[in-house]
Order: structure tokens, then sequence, then C-alpha cells
């Protein structure tokens, strides 16, 4: 009986400090709230960040360029010649010769003189008219220049488009005029020119510095 006594005093402290636990019933946390309470909960919308506005220095329109415009601009524009005409051509000078079939074009503001050997383009001889250039095969330099190195520094600047355009050289020096054109000689230390042009044909030849310019127009 002694030990009885304890035991069921034992049981009723235990008893009695528990939590009293109810059928249906959820016990409730002091921290969690009812789903009722969660729907009247007022729920604040996410603070959205505000951007300084965009002045118009910052806004950059895209130009829209037609397709029209693009293809003309990459278009490489080519002068047309006003006139070209098929020639016998002989060349001579220090630097090259040739005797061959060609062109004589002439454009606005320049001419130019094509060799063809063997049907392929030999030379390529552009005189501008209002500027101190002339070039072979694209390589320019001036017409002083250009007589020092293929003909002599002695000769008059303009003196090869003079030619080629069937024009008095040196002034009209000593020009004598013929039944159908003109002539010139011209004799010093340092060349020994005969010129002579007549309808279709130039002839020009210094026999001292053994340069020789001669055309002969084709028919068409």
């Amino acid at each position: 009986m002694k030990v009885l006594i304890p035991v069921i005093a034992s049981l009723f402290l235990f008893i009695g400090c528990s939590q009293k636990i109810v059928p249906g019933k959820v016990a409730k946390n002091k921290n969690t709230i009812s789903a009722k309470e969660f729907e009247q909960k007022e729920i604040l919308p996410k603070k959205e960040e505000v951007l300084p506005p965009v002045t118009k220095e910052q806004v950059v329109e895209e130009k829209i360029i037609p397709e029209e415009e693009i293809v003309e601009e990459n278009k490489i524009t080519q002068p047309v010649a006003i006139s070209s005409k098929p020639y016998k051509i002989t060349l001579k000078t220090k630097k090259f010769a040739f005797s061959d079939t060609g062109f004589f074009n002439r454009y606005e503001k320049s001419i130019e003189l094509q060799v063809f050997t063997m049907g392929k383009l030999a030379l390529d001889l552009k005189i501008s008219l209002d500027e101190d250039d002339i070039c072979v095969d694209q390589l320019c330099n001036t017409k002083h220049g250009f007589n020092q190195t293929f003909l002599t520094g002695e000769y008059p600047d303009k003196l090869v488009e003079n030619v080629l355009q069937s024009k008095p050289i040196f002034g009209g020096k000593h020009l004598r005029k013929t039944t159908n054109g003109f002539m010139q000689k011209i004799i010093t230390n340092s060349y020994a020119i005969k010129y002579k042009v007549w309808p279709g044909n130039v002839y020009f030849k210094d026999s001292v510095n053994h340069i020789m310019i001669k055309l002969k127009k084709l028919p068409k």
C-alpha cells in the first residue's frame, strides 16, 4: 500500500500538468493566424522603382535609310565619254613602245588613250584638262613629272595632251598651215621635233630623244 501511494501521486501530477486536448480543435500558436484573418489582412502592393524622366538629349532616334539610298551611295559612278573614236596607235617612249589598235576617249574634263594588244588593255593613259594630273595605268604624276619619266623634261607640260587633241605645241612656234592641216618643225640641242596634223591623222617624232606618237583614225 505504501508503494502505490507515490505512484498514484505521480500520475495525478502528470495528468494535471498536461495540456487538455479537445477533439476537433487544433492548438494555436501565438504567432499563427487563421485563414480568415489572413484573408482580411491588407496586402500592400510591392513598391515599384521610379526611374527619372528621360530628357530629349538622351533620346536617340534611329534613322531608317531606304534601301534605294543605300544602293545609290554604294554605286560608283563613272564619267560618260563625250566621244570615243578608234585609232591605229603607235607610241614609243623611254619606258614603253606600242603599235596596235585602241581608242581615244574625250570626257568633259579629261581625255583618255587606250591601247589594246591581242584584245587586252595594254596601256591606259588619262590626262586631266583642268588639273595637273596625268595617269598611266592608274599610276598618276604631274604632267612635268610624266615628261621627265617617259619623254624629256625639256618639253612643255601640256605637250602630250595637245598632240592627242591635234592642237599646236610650244605655243604655235614655227607653225605652218598646210592644205588640210598644219605642221611644225622645232629643232634645238635638246630635241628635233617634226609634228604634222591632217584629218584623221597625227604624227609626232623627236629624232633626238627617240620619241614617236602616231594616231590614224580607223573606220567604226
